[in-house]
């Protein structure tokens, strides 16, 4: 990671998507509150649809919040209610409350953390590889159905002493749900690169950042 500047960057992404959450469920609450809205999955939804659309029009916050409000927009106008913003929201506030709540400090991902993800994904019956470095289109024979893998390289790069400062690279085939939500439990905000295609075939990529601090929205474990 390009030190300070990127983590500063990507930080100005956490706290944006919080203020985002957090300023629409407010005055989704006031609403009610006021007897002005029903507390019903329509009306709620839609309320939160204009609140999206008024934002953006708005630019009420700041850019690097923009894709996730257009995309946001985009679901209400085809799903209508079975878009669920507001579960959406309330997940998104749990999940970044959790992890990067804004009166503390973020907490540094070490390598022994890694070390033990690695084994409590074994644990659990997954096969986990990490001796190879992965500098083109590779194919990894697991015997299991779920395989974690990693880069050998990435394994010392990724380090400055025992602390992440680049972005790490998780590639994983089986039951993505499964692997997010084991790896929020084990402190880790997994950021998706893509499903299945990555250098690792069959695998898709996440991506962990240095203090879990990423530039773009994370997984929402499905215990959010």
């Amino acid at each position: 990671m390009n030190t300070n500047f990127e983590l500063e960057k990507s930080m100005q992404y956490s706290q944006e998507i919080q203020r985002v959450v957090t300023s629409a469920l407010l005055e989704l609450k006031q609403q009610h509150q006021s007897g002005k809205l029903a507390n019903t999955p329509i009306t709620n939804t839609h309320f939160l649809a204009r609140w999206v659309t008024k934002s953006i029009k708005s630019q009420e916050f700041d850019s690097c919040v923009k894709d996730d409000l257009i995309r946001w927009q985009k679901l209400s106008r085809s799903k209508g209610a079975g878009s669920e913003l507001l579960a959406t929201f309330e997940r998104i506030e749990r999940l970044y409350q959790h992890f990067l709540p804004a009166d503390s400090e973020p907490k540094a991902i070490k390598d022994s953390d890694i070390e033990a993800f690695m084994d409590h994904m074994e644990a659990k019956g997954w096969e986990v590889v990490n001796e190879f470095e992965l500098t083109e289109k590779t194919q990894i024979f697991a015997d299991q159905p779920n395989s974690f893998v990693l880069c050998a390289k990435q394994c010392d790069d990724c380090f400055e002493g025992e602390l992440l400062t680049k972005p790490m690279s998780f590639y994983v085939r089986g039951n993505h749900a499964a692997f997010v939500t084991e790896a929020t439990e084990q402190g880790f905000l997994l950021h998706k690169q893509t499903d299945y295609k990555s250098i690792v075939k069959y695998h898709g990529e996440y991506l962990v950042y240095p203090y879990n601090i990423g530039p773009k929205l994370a997984e929402i474990s499905m215990n959010y």
